[in-house]
């Protein structure tokens, strides 16, 4: 009974602690877990929120104004029964702004800038981990492929370092032809050591990305990639499109959009302030504060303020926001440069990539026939043991570069498309 329930036990721990995961549900767990799309999230609610703040400003304002006054001077209006010299006074009032010189307007017009910045942003954010999972994802299942050949080439060398060692006996091979394989034995040790460890790195990362426990067994799922992902690419039409529409355009634009709102914001500051306004209360200071309303009267009318000088400090502003315009400007020239450079760039490495898969796949095939004939060669003494453990090392480093090459490969195509968002 005890052994059944430890066996229950053990399968319950594995169900609980071991997960199976595809590339796209890596994907999904990275946008729905990940903490930058989660601060990308707020930033998108405080970028709406500050719209809403911005069309409020040109709303009225209900404001409350009391005041205790303790005084020298002597006026009776200011003593009372005990000859203090002390008084309130309180209103209550509705203000409404009417020429703000274009500082509402611009306030909305920033705001409503920054929330499409934010929401690009959220997006850009979302394009960035999506290829930043898809690149650890693939270089996890890469670490496993070469582990996976490093293994099976271990295994045939320690099989034949067994029989090498019976053939010293029997003096058929020298302590040198020996000494050799062991070392090649060893070598492959360290790099499967190696691999165990860069595997073991990127996964927890990936944990710590995706949020899942780390106690969890995670297991990845291979994937197949396909022959020729540049068919279907029209270079120039794709740069044309990211050129107009990628989120990298976009936000040089909204960028723009807020330096402009920004120089007419500080403009009105070289303007007057105008409010209307109406208020009920007692400017008059009384005794008592439950008194404060006694006498009160309704006020109504226009008020206007203007700094008329300040030391040329709200020129001095204007022009910081008018040169930030044409930094922004430059900015947005710059960006359209960087997109056809960095696009142009991601097409060629694709190119590159794609024909480096080519050509380590032909390496791979023929250092295969190759070990195959050499292997045969060998076991007939044709072929020293040095010549033997040169070809099988060739064979084992062309499988470890094509597996590299291939989803090298598949991750600068993703790589390519993310640049055209």
């Amino acid at each position: 009974m005890r052994k059944l329930v430890g066996i229950l036990s053990l399968i319950t721990t594995t169900f609980l602690f071991s997960k199976e995961l595809t590339l796209q549900e890596a994907v999904d767990l990275s946008l729905e877990n990940g903490k930058e799309i989660k601060k990308s999230e707020y930033s998108k609610k405080n970028a709406s929120l500050n719209v809403k703040k911005a069309f409020k400003t040109a709303l009225p304002v209900v404001t409350y104004t009391g005041k205790y006054n303790q005084s020298e001077h002597t006026r009776r209006t200011m003593l009372d029964a005990n000859n203090k010299k002390t008084g309130f006074s309180q209103s209550v009032g509705i203000y409404q702004p009417i020429f703000r010189g274009g500082a509402i307007v611009g306030g909305i017009l920033a705001t409503d800038a920054a929330q499409e910045l934010a929401e690009m942003s959220y997006l850009s954010t979302k394009r960035d981990t999506r290829l930043d999972i898809i690149s650890l994802y693939s270089s996890i299942i890469a670490y496993e492929k070469n582990k996976e050949v490093l293994n099976t080439s271990m295994k045939e060398l320690q099989a034949r370092l067994k029989r090498q060692k019976e053939q010293l006996k029997l003096k058929l091979i020298t302590k040198a032809d020996l000494l050799k394989t062991e070392y090649s034995v060893l070598d492959l040790e360290a790099k499967v050591t190696d691999l165990k460890t860069k595997i073991e790195i990127a996964k927890k990362e990936m944990k710590l990305k995706l949020m899942l426990p780390e106690n969890e067994e995670l297991q990845l799922v291979d994937f197949e990639v396909p022959e020729n992902l540049t068919k279907d690419i029209d270079f120039e039409k794709d740069l044309a499109d990211a050129l107009e529409n990628s989120l990298s355009a976009r936000m040089a634009e909204s960028n723009l959009k807020v330096a402009k709102a920004q120089k007419m914001v500080s403009q009105s500051s070289l303007l007057p302030k105008v409010d209307a306004f109406v208020s009920y209360g007692n400017e008059r200071e009384v005794h008592k504060f439950s008194n404060g309303f006694d006498n009160a009267e309704w006020r109504g009318g226009v008020t206007v303020s203007w700094d008329v000088f300040s030391f040329g400090s709200g020129i001095d502003e204007y022009r910081v926001a008018r040169n930030n315009e044409k930094i922004e400007e430059l900015n947005k020239e710059n960006t359209t440069d960087n997109i056809k450079i960095q696009i142009t760039t991601n097409y060629r490495e694709l190119l590159r990539m794609e024909q480096l898969r080519d050509s380590t796949k032909k390496a791979y095939e023929a250092s295969e026939e190759n070990f195959k004939i050499d292997t045969a060669r060998y076991n007939a003494g044709l072929i020293s043991t040095v010549d033997f453990l040169l070809s099988e090392s060739q064979y084992r480093q062309a499988a470890v570069d094509y597996n590299s090459a291939v989803l090298n490969y598949y991750v600068a195509f993703e790589k390519y498309r993310s640049s055209l968002i």
